[in-house]
């Protein structure tokens, strides 16, 4: 992935996309020493970035392919499901059974026929690639896709057109495809910005494996960041992630809360946990320009309504 996902990709990605996706405003807030720069992709038609990366993968597809098929906990099936939709293709979509309500009803509410099997990453990819083989079904992957991170990555691209110079970027690290794009992007274009990726402390595959110098497989993650609880990083994601990411920071799901709040009562923008994961770190530790991406604003109401009443 590292030779075949550069920022000329990342370009074309922006250029076939444009017609399909909100370019989201940049946000600006003072925080102690910090100029908060922020992206909220919260805004995007599904209420995630996802919607970057399923357009850049599905609009290179033929006319007569018969449909896709893609697993997610929630943001990625929205966003396959809506291409799907916009594009006139099947969307056959593996959800896990802990995700959250709201977002199976959305995936359902774009036409897709959704699958529910166990709460285990693995288990739902191994579901999706048997679906795959036994109706012809074309992936479309959550993370590990050159042009699925390419896609991601144009997020990064117009914060740099709104934001110029930045000191340092923090974006949430899942599967790695958000942040490989972002992070191609950041080092052609500002190799001097610091690039912090984020997790759960409850899902620190990332980290560990960052540490272990390969992908290792955490414990399945019990976070509130449903979007983060991915096991082990992206076999392409992670060898750009290697190359480019200066260090991985961990937040509690308290944190995850208080970062939630914060959006609320600052930007009055409403954050799902794992999209307001770049802000916490940012939130505790930024100085200087700093881009921070808001990934996503797809909330439970009842977890939404909790912290708002600071609970």
């Amino acid at each position: 992935m590292i030779d075949t996902l550069t920022l000329d990709c990342v370009q074309a990605a922006a250029t076939r996309i444009a017609a399909h996706v909100l370019r989201t405003p940049m946000l600006t807030r003072t925080h102690g020493e910090a100029e908060l720069l922020l992206k909220p992709e919260s805004l995007q038609l599904t209420g995630a970035f996802k919607l970057r990366g399923a357009f850049s993968l599905m609009t290179t597809l033929p006319a007569d392919t018969p449909g896709v098929v893609a697993h997610s906990s929630g943001n990625h099936a929205q966003a396959v499901a809506c291409a799907a939709a916009s594009l006139g293709l099947r969307a056959v979509i593996v959800m896990p059974s802990d995700a959250p309500e709201l977002k199976r009803q959305r995936t359902e509410s774009w036409g897709a026929e959704v699958v529910i099997v166990g709460p285990d990453s693995d288990e739902r990819a191994a579901r999706a690639k048997e679906l795959e083989a036994s109706e012809g079904l074309v992936p479309v992957p959550p993370y590990d896709h050159p042009l699925i991170a390419a896609g991601q990555g144009t997020a990064a691209l117009e914060l740099l057109e709104d934001a110029g110079s930045l000191d340092c970027f923090y974006a949430p690290i899942s599967g790695g495809g958000l942040m490989a794009g972002c992070a191609t992007v950041l080092s052609a274009l500002q190799p001097g910005a610091e690039i912090v990726g984020v997790e759960p402390l409850d899902g620190d595959d990332t980290a560990r494996s960052l540490v272990a110098g390969e992908r290792v497989a955490v414990p399945p993650p019990r976070t509130i960041a449903d979007g983060l609880r991915v096991r082990r990083p992206g076999q392409l994601t992670f060898e750009v992630v290697r190359r480019h990411v200066k260090r991985i920071e961990l937040v509690t799901d308290d944190e995850l809360r208080a970062s939630m709040r914060w959006a609320l009562d600052e930007l009055r923008l409403v954050l799902e946990p794992s999209g307001a994961a770049s802000l916490a770190v940012a939130l505790r530790e930024g100085r200087g320009r700093c881009g921070v991406l808001l990934s996503g604003g797809n909330v439970a109401p009842d977890l939404l309504a909790e912290v708002a009443a600071g609970r």
